[in-house]
């Protein structure tokens, strides 16, 4: 595998050390974990605040739900439609 060189200030490396010898992970298998994590965290906190401006706009919530209603349709797999965390109103 290629690998680059990245310079961290000394203090984010003792930092790092210390998170990969937690795990007892490497240095780079620790980064790339963290990196990872913290990609996945911005994206659901971004997708959550998205949902929440959604549902904070009724006029956008309706329409929101209309087009999942109309999604619903395409499942077609035979199994009854159980409700779902948008129909908790």
């Amino acid at each position: 595998m290629a690998t680059l060189t990245v310079r961290v200030r000394p203090h984010t490396y003792q930092v790092l050390k210390k998170m990969a010898k937690e795990r007892g992970e490497s240095l780079p298998d620790a980064l790339d974990r963290i990196v990872e994590e913290t990609r996945r965290a911005r994206m659901f906190k971004e997708a959550s605040e998205a949902y929440a401006a959604i549902a904070a706009d009724p006029v956008a919530d309706a329409s929101w739900r209309a087009e999942i209603a109309a999604w619903d349709v395409t499942v077609g797999d035979g199994l009854p439609v159980e409700p779902g965390p948008w129909d908790e109103r």
